[in-house]
């Protein structure tokens, strides 16, 4: 196979290596990008679904402790009052889940609000029912149709809220594992495309040392030893298919010229010794020819050591005799071939300074990429940390909240021990009416039987004429009082029966409101349930968003590590730098027409100089968490 020339070789590997420069941005900034989408989606859209989700709850809840509530009113204005709270209970839960609902985004999520929203059409089927009963006088039954039908299908709306709040939590956790994911992907990534970079840039560089610099150096002592008159030392890297290989080949072509004008001179010198006669004979043509010989190996000589200077800028313009002409024309294509050779590389040399000036500003532009991942980190973590505190946050009110919701349990449980007692209290009432209702009775039947002797005495009164008068007045007075104290005790009987029942009116509200408590009581422990798992949550959630911290870490170890890397380039592009000097300073060894190639060089120099200042991503503290 055909070997590649050395500007090729250098353009593949610059080339390589900006690919890899390139690569390493892309799966930097590629997984920022991800780090920084799964934060927003965890911290702007997960967070406040997770919210308006308890929100759904916390409305629910109002909304049954508002029926149970109206279900102890006692007047009218009581009732209405409660039946607003009802009203304004449902619409701020029509609202809530209508909120949620414009805000889903996922089949799962949809699914799941739709499986709450028939169940809250059902509870509030079964509420409306309970209003038309509690509307008709029968509270009772309005509170067991309460308990019996409205209290499980509670419990089904909250198990469809509880599923709602765990679909949130498995998504936002998804997140967080996709967050770590990116993160450990990238780091792995990152770090195996810097490596392979470095390895291609140090490649490159024994490159320019064993494949340029060294050949040269090594062409250029065989020319000087050629200049010394040395003809047996072969001339290296004569058969390369290169620039140093066409550099070489035309060094040997001028080794071959000096061998044929050895070999010459021997001839010339071998005829002059056969015969005294002949060379008289010939003794002008081969002064003529000896001149002629010594004009070229003259001139040649000179060019050779004009050669040996450094200087193939010239050409032998004086021409030979016809049978030395042939030896000008190759020496002077010769000097055209190296010139060009040298041109090749001195335009090599160009190249590799330009690829060093790229490098280092594709090493710039990585490092500014650097620092805003930096600071993209920067404000990752603080968001994060924003999030952590708001989560932490919410924990602490959500323990509050389950204290206050035990204290309203141990109150609701006092009341309920107060109820019984006035229950107690009622039924021990009760039974004093009814003994007194009997004390009563008997009062009421002495009265009639007073009535009755009185009525008999006034008989036995008038039988016994005026001598009865005085006995039939008392008689009569005796018979009205009998009939006042059993008017009175009658009266008192109505009272009494009348008391009786409004006792039992009052005890079978009594019992009534210690079955609400009761129920209150039962919310409250359902209450305390939701609470914890409500704190669970947020534990969970503060664990995942302490992951999410850690991945941020990784990739700000990794931009560390990214300057480490450009720093590294730098100092392989300048060492680069540094052979194509010495490349540069041999090949300036050569003197080409008007110094052009050496005024590219020096341009190349200063524009690959005037680049090289690179300001490095200093190490930043690590995120506080």
């Amino acid at each position: 196979m055909k070997r590649p020339s050395i500007k090729q070789a250098l353009i593949l590997k610059l080339s390589i290596i900006s690919l890899f420069m390139v690569g390493l941005s892309y799966v930097s900034l590629t997984t920022m990008s991800t780090l920084r989408v799964n934060a927003e989606q965890i911290g702007t859209f997960w967070m406040q679904r997770l919210v308006t989700a308890r929100e759904i709850k916390d409305n629910f809840l109002d909304l049954k402790l508002s029926y149970a509530q109206y279900l102890l009113e006692d007047t009218v204005e009581e009732q209405k009052a409660g039946k607003q709270e009802i009203d304004a209970a449902g619409i701020a839960l029509d609202k809530i889940v209508a909120e949620y609902e414009n805000g889903v985004r996922t089949a799962r999520g949809r699914e799941l609000i739709n499986q709450i929203k028939p169940e809250l059409s059902k509870y509030r089927e079964l509420a409306d029912h309970i209003i038309a009963l509690e509307a008709s006088g029968k509270t009772p039954e309005a509170v067991r149709f309460f308990k019996e039908n409205m209290e499980p299908q509670a419990a089904l709306v909250n198990k469809a809220v509880l599923d709602l709040v765990a679909f949130i939590l498995s998504q936002a956790e998804g997140f967080v594992a996709a967050s770590g994911a990116s993160a450990d992907s990238a780091f792995i990534l990152t770090a195996a495309i810097a490596a392979i970079a470095v390895l291609v840039a140090m490649a490159g560089i024994v490159f320019a040392i064993s494949g340029i610099a060294d050949p040269i150096r090594r062409t250029a002592s065989a020319m000087k030893r050629l200049s010394d008159g040395d003809l047996d030392s072969d001339i290296p890297y004569a058969g390369r298919a290169d620039e140093v290989g066409e550099m070489a080949s035309a060094v040997e072509i001028f080794r071959q010229n000096a061998l044929n004008v050895v070999r010459l001179e021997k001839e010339a010198a071998d005829s002059r010794s056969e015969s005294e006669a002949a060379r008289a004979a010939a003794q002008q043509r081969a002064e003529r020819e000896a001149e002629q010989l010594r004009f070229a190996t003259t001139t040649l000589g000179g060019g050779l050591r004009r050669l040996a200077a450094g200087d193939i800028s010239f050409q032998l313009s004086e021409q030979f005799a016809a049978e030395y002409e042939t030896l000008r024309e190759d020496f002077n294509a010769s000097l055209r071939q190296l010139g060009a050779t040298i041109g090749a590389v001195l335009q090599t040399v160009h190249s590799i300074d330009n690829g060093t000036g790229e490098i280092a500003s594709a090493a710039q532009d990585l490092s500014k990429r650097t620092e805003q991942q930096a600071a993209s980190l920067e404000e990752t973590a603080a968001a994060l940390d924003e999030i952590t505190s708001n989560v932490t946050m919410a924990s602490k009110r959500t323990d509050e909240a389950r204290h206050v919701a035990l204290e309203a349990n141990v109150s609701a449980q006092r009341s309920a021990t107060v109820v019984s007692e006035a229950e107690q209290a009622m039924r021990r009432i009760e039974d004093s009416s009814e003994q007194i209702s009997n004390i009563i009775g008997a009062i009421d039947e002495i009265a009639f039987q007073t009535n009755l002797l009185a009525l008999n005495a006034g008989v036995e009164a008038a039988r016994a004429g005026e001598a009865g008068k005085g006995f039939a007045v008392v008689a009569q007075e005796v018979r009205e009082l009998a009939q006042r104290a059993a008017q009175a005790a009658k009266e008192i009987k109505g009272f009494i029966q009348k008391s009786s029942t409004e006792v039992q009116n009052g005890v079978k509200l009594v019992l009534e409101t210690g079955t609400s408590l009761k129920s209150i009581g039962e919310y409250v422990v359902q209450i305390n349930q939701l609470m914890d798992a409500i704190a669970t949550s947020a534990r969970e959630q503060s664990t995942g968003l302490a992951e999410i911290n850690t991945a941020v870490n990784q990739m700000d170890q990794t931009t560390q590590q990214n300057a480490a890397m450009v720093e590294q380039s730098t100092a392989a592009a300048a060492s680069l730098s540094s052979e194509a000097g010495r490349l540069r300073d041999l090949v300036n060894q050569f003197q080409l027409d008007s110094d052009k190639g050496a005024a590219d060089m020096q341009r190349g120099s200063r524009s690959f100089e005037g680049s090289m200042p690179i300001r490095l991503v200093a190490p930043r503290r690590g995120i506080q968490k």
